[in-house]
Parts: C-alpha cells; sequence; structure tokens
C-alpha cells in the first residue's frame, strides 16, 4: 500500500473542514475548497509543550501521538507531519512527524502557500455587481461570512450578492 502524500495546509483551513467517516480507507478531512486531505503538513510555533500545540497564525491545533515524546520547548518553530483527526468535535493531529526547524522555513511555507484572507477572496470574486454569496461561502465558510456581515466589512448589495465597505 502507497503512503498518501502530506499537503500544505493551514491550521484554519483544517479547522473549518467537515469529517467524511470512511470505514474502508483512512478518515479524511474535506476542506471548504471542496478538496479532501488525509496527511497534513503543517509549520508552525509551540505554544504548549505539556500537550503539544502548534499555532501557524491562523489558528491553534492539538498534537497527539502514542509515545508523546516531543522534545520541543514553547517558541520552537515545528514541523508536523501527521494524519488529521475529530473527536469529541475536536480537530487534532495524529503526528507521525514532529521536527524542529529553522523558523525561515516560516517565510518560506508563506511563499509558497499563501494564506488568503476573506477580503481579498470576496474581491477576486467580484465582478462588478457583488460577488456571489454562495460562491463566497463556498470559499471561506458561511460562518465568516457572517461575522463579516455583522461587523460591517462587507455587505449584500442585493439578495445574493455581497460587495466589501470601502
Amino acid at each position: 500500500m502507497e503512503r498518501d502524500t502530506a499537503k500544505h495546509v493551514w491550521i484554519s483551513e483544517l479547522l473549518s473542514g467537515s469529517l467524511i467517516p470512511k470505514e474502508d480507507s483512512p478518515t479524511e478531512i474535506m476542506l471548504k475548497d471542496g478538496s479532501t486531505i488525509n496527511r497534513a503538513r503543517i509549520y508552525g510555533v509551540a505554544v504548549s509543550t505539556n500537550e503539544l500545540v502548534v499555532d501557524d497564525s491562523t489558528g491553534s491545533i492539538l498534537i497527539r501521538t502514542f509515545e508523546n515524546a516531543f522534545d520541543t520547548k514553547i517558541g520552537d518553530t515545528v514541523l508536523v507531519i501527521g494524519r488529521p483527526r475529530i473527536y469529541d468535535n475536536q480537530c487534532y493531529i495524529l503526528g507521525e512527524i514532529v521536527k524542529k526547524i529553522d523558523p525561515k522555513w516560516l517565510e518560506i511555507r508563506e511563499k509558497i502557500h499563501p494564506r488568503q484572507d476573506p477580503i481579498s477572496i470576496i474581491r477576486a470574486l467580484d465582478t462588478g455587481e457583488g460577488a456571489d454569496y454562495q460562491k463566497v461561502v463556498n470559499k471561506i465558510g458561511e460562518d465568516k461570512v457572517i461575522h463579516l456581515l455583522s461587523t460591517g466589512e462587507i455587505f449584500e448589495t442585493r439578495p445574493g450578492k455581497l460587495r466589501i465597505l470601502e
């Protein structure tokens, strides 16, 4: 059996994904963009070492292993490769590899796979008459759309069309 490739993802992408339970293959998480992932590669900073918690500036996630032997300190830059899991509505990574790395890898990670903030996504989807509500929800999630509407950063020009307040 061939090992699945670990995909580069931001922690926020994992946390906003939904579980796809499968009996005959590893559990997968469907991301907001529609892609699925069953092995993740995350670069971040260790923010807790009692139970390893990694933060990549988009979110924090718990890293679990059966050995539970992490040689990390708070503030260490780490690379985590593992399988995303959800238990009791909490997403975590079942760590296969946890390795200290040079902090410059975080800069390289940002250049290779830049994170997209919701405003830039809406701006890209706006055709001049507003971005389609359903397309925006598919890209960033309904909770973020509702938050942006309630804070007044975006507004509905007419039903189903969103614009940025500029």
